[in-house]
């Protein structure tokens, strides 16, 4: 997205919710998880993707983060999205030198491969597997540990304890 296209108005709302503190900024709206969420011109915005987007004029992609000490901080200098963290620590793994084990797993590195901040590289599809679908019978996880000892489910009338039904009444 070219910088001609950051929305119009976009800076003023976002300095309108932030203040300076020091070499850093902080959010001053509606605090949330994720450095604060508005919205402008039907869009919604956290602190961090306005301040990557008014910094660089695109879309970040993937997540927006600050790669600064300061907790919080929205300043449109201190803020990456994944692509660039990612670069950062390639580039800080060539640099000391670390030399990567080819991977143990079938996985694409080219998509699937990620640095941490110490430069070492991971497979992110064996680091978050995705979650293992229920069984039939209702238990979480089936085949691990068994986690409900009833072949009939986490419902089952016969088996639930009687005061933890939804239609128990106190008599």
């Amino acid at each position: 997205m070219p910088a001609q296209d950051v929305p119009e108005g976009l800076a003023k709302v976002f300095a309108a919710r932030t203040r300076a503190v020091g070499e850093h900024r902080e959010w001053t709206g509606r605090p949330t998880s994720g450095g604060g969420r508005f919205r402008h011109q039907g869009r919604d915005y956290t602190a961090y993707q306005a301040a990557f987007l008014l910094r660089t004029g695109r879309q970040p992609v993937g997540t927006v983060r600050p790669v600064c000490e300061h907790a919080g901080c929205c300043d449109p200098g201190h803020v990456d999205d994944q692509a660039a963290r990612q670069r950062d620590r390639a580039a800080l793994a060539a640099v000391k030198g670390i030399e990567h084990r080819p991977p143990s797993c079938d996985h694409d590195q080219a998509v699937h491969g990620r640095h941490r901040e110490n430069g070492k590289r991971y497979c992110n599809a064996c680091n978050n597997p995705a979650a293992a679908a229920d069984c039939e019978h209702g238990n979480p996880r089936c085949g691990a540990l068994p986690v409900r000892l009833y072949p009939c489910g986490p419902r089952c009338d016969e088996h639930q304890p009687a005061h933890t039904r939804p239609y128990y009444s106190a008599a």
